[in-house]
């Protein structure tokens, strides 16, 4: 009876042994999700509606604007950012952002508008869908002085895709 119950024993290991050595050996698929993106679409914090542009893989802008007025009371801010990706993974990518920001009317007073630099990072869930969240350092300019102050932008993207060419089989 021991003698079987080693038998099946060895045989499961190698079995097994024999399954991790061959999954071990096949190359990983991998595939980025965030190639080939072009326009995107969102909401990003602070500034609420957003286009991100990706003209090349390393290389992007972004335009955010909200603009919110009942009779006398008015909100919004345009900003602009310039992206460079620093390092892209499969489902992350690492960028610094240059942000210049105008703050209208009663938002974020008494600031009328800021600057800062960031580090950001997009966990691509999809090749088309995106998260962002970005940190950094503002400058943000007073009618009488100017203020440093930690910031931070968080945002979901809807990137339309670039065609992929497909190469015709060569004869």
């Amino acid at each position: 009876m021991l003698k079987k119950l080693v038998l099946i024993v060895v045989i499961i290991g190698i079995g097994l042994g024999t399954a991790v050595a061959a999954i071990a050996q096949e190359p990983r698929a991998s595939r980025d999700l965030s190639q080939d993106r072009s326009l995107g679409i969102g909401l990003q914090a602070p500034c609420a509606f957003s286009f991100r542009f990706w003209l090349t893989e390393s290389l992007g802008l972004e335009a955010n604007a909200f603009l919110i007025s009942t009779g006398d009371f008015t909100i919004g801010c345009l900003a602009a950012k310039t992206l460079l990706r620093l390092a892209n993974t499969d489902i992350f990518d690492f960028y610094a952002v240059l942000w210049a920001n105008l703050h209208l009317g009663d938002y974020a007073q008494p600031s009328i508008a800021d600057v800062a630099i960031l580090g950001g990072m997009e966990l691509s869930i999809l090749p088309s869908l995106a998260i962002n969240l970005e940190f950094g350092q503002a400058i943000f300019f007073e009618p009488t002085r100017v203020g440093f102050q930690p910031t931070f932008s968080l945002g979901l993207h809807y990137y339309f895709l670039k065609p992929v060419r497909v190469e015709p089989p060569l004869e």
